[in-house]
């Protein structure tokens, strides 16, 4: 009995033991415990290469690829890239997406879909669709020559945007408008008017405007830069010159080139895209356009009252209207001494519009709900699922401040149009602060 209890006593003993010396090695060596984790199984990771630009060029291909976006709008697709392709040497394709960090296990055939609009340009705007594979969570698509899944693996991936907008989103979107203006390029430096333009925007109701940079004078960069610092304008770079010798004109009978006008169609659809479940509306026109209303103060309401009149039409079509540059409001009361060489145009000062002939072609830009649009042009869609509405001029109109297109006509001729004083009150002060911040009013560059 005494040596039972002798030994359950160093038993205990040397339990105890052992559990303080546990203890002690626990608290004294923290990082050697910390250095020896459970062993975990490692995480399935594809090396894919995604775009370091806005544009990517398709491995043994001549053509460029620049966005994906999930699209199921069109029966059978899911996933639309856009791209630019060269017209004389389309192949078939095949869509490789990467499922979650691993490579589809087939390669699906693509639908390539070249816009109608190309102006003679051997470059075209292009759709190509895919269809993701069952039981595919993809997040990225790429496009290959080749069938085979061994040769893709060095293909740049371009992330899938839009992925599954819910209903909710759609109907209280994050924005109510964004402008899409086309290319910037060669060194565009007016200043001023690009200043009042964004202000009347503001003014107007739109909550972002989106420009495609190729190149700019170094004053407007700067302006640039200001607002895109403070979330009102979105830069998107488009550096197409270092892949074609891009056109700075639209037909290329006349101006020569590869593609229209630096790429202003792709970049047009890109921008639609790029919005389409984040805006209710999207405005596409040019650097030098305004689209202003007439009977309401901002496009809110404009655009409460022609949806309520035309409640099937996702595309809205706004007459553009010249006010000639070379005539100046003679009383010179918006000839401001703190706008004295800021560069570029004053819309203030040019009150005189040319009436449209309408027995001719006259172009137009639009407005459009961005999930009504398949496909657009500069003056008009060409694949919508909407109604086309045409907006009456005296309910809305384009200003557009540039040289006359009716050369010959006096001011005599041209029609009285002062709709922007109605909002000199708050446009001046703000084109004022926007100017101040990038150092260009009168005033500041003189202290």
């Amino acid at each position: 009995m005494d040596k039972w209890r002798e030994k359950k006593g160093k038993f205990f003993f040397l339990v105890v033991s052992v559990g303080i010396f546990i203890v002690i090695i626990g608290v004294r060596s923290p990082q050697t415990y910390k250095s020896a984790p459970n062993p975990r199984k490692a995480l399935p990771q594809f090396p894919y290469q995604t775009p370091d630009q806005t544009i990517t060029r398709l491995d043994q291909t001549k053509h460029l690829l620049v966005s994906a976006y999930m699209d199921r709008r069109v029966k059978g697709w899911d996933v639309r890239i856009i791209g630019i392709f060269r017209r004389d040497s389309i192949r078939p394709l095949y869509c490789v997406f990467c499922c979650l960090n691993n490579l589809s296990r087939s390669n699906v055939p693509a639908n390539i879909i070249e816009h109608s609009d190309n102006f003679g340009f051997p470059f075209v705007t292009t759709d190509v669709m895919c269809q993701i594979p069952r039981g595919c969570s993809a997040t990225h698509v790429t496009l290959s020559p080749d069938s085979d899944m061994v040769k893709v693996s060095n293909q740049t991936f371009l992330p899938i945007g839009n992925q599954e907008p819910s209903g909710q989103e759609e109907e209280n979107p994050q924005f109510n408008f964004v402008v899409c203006v086309s290319n910037l390029f060669g060194d565009y430096n007016n200043v001023l008017q690009f200043a009042q333009t964004l202000e009347m925007y503001r003014l107007l109701g739109v909550d972002r405007v989106v420009v495609y940079n190729t190149s700019c004078g170094p004053d407007l960069d700067r302006l640039l830069h200001s607002y895109s610092q403070e979330g009102f304008v979105e830069m998107v770079p488009w550096p197409i010159d270092h892949f074609l010798n891009p056109s700075p004109g639209w037909l290329h009978s006349e101006h020569g080139g590869d593609l229209h006008y630096y790429g202003q169609l792709t970049t047009l659809n890109e921008c639609t895209y790029r919005y389409m479940d984040r805006s209710r509306y999207v405005l596409l026109n040019d650097i030098d356009e305004i689209i202003v209303p007439y009977q309401h103060d901002s496009l809110i309401p404009l655009m409460d009252m022609i949806q309520k009149q035309e409640p099937k039409a996702g595309v809205f079509l706004i007459e553009n209207h010249i006010f000639p540059k070379n005539h100046f409001e003679p009383s010179k009361k918006f000839h401001l001494p703190q706008w004295e060489g800021v560069p570029g145009i004053n819309i203030l000062e040019h009150i005189y519009r040319e009436e449209p002939n309408r027995k001719i072609y006259h172009p137009y830009k639009m407005i459009v709900k961005p999930r009504r649009v398949e496909q657009t042009s500069v003056h008009s869609v060409l694949k919508s699922f909407g109604d086309v509405f045409k907006v009456p001029p005296d309910v809305c109109r384009l200003v557009h401040v540039r040289v006359p297109l009716q050369g010959g006509l006096t001011v005599e001729q041209l029609n009285v149009d002062t709709r922007l004083w109605d909002f000199h009150e708050k446009l001046v002060p703000r084109v004022d602060e926007a100017l101040k911040r990038v150092g260009m009013l009168s005033s500041e560059r003189q202290r």
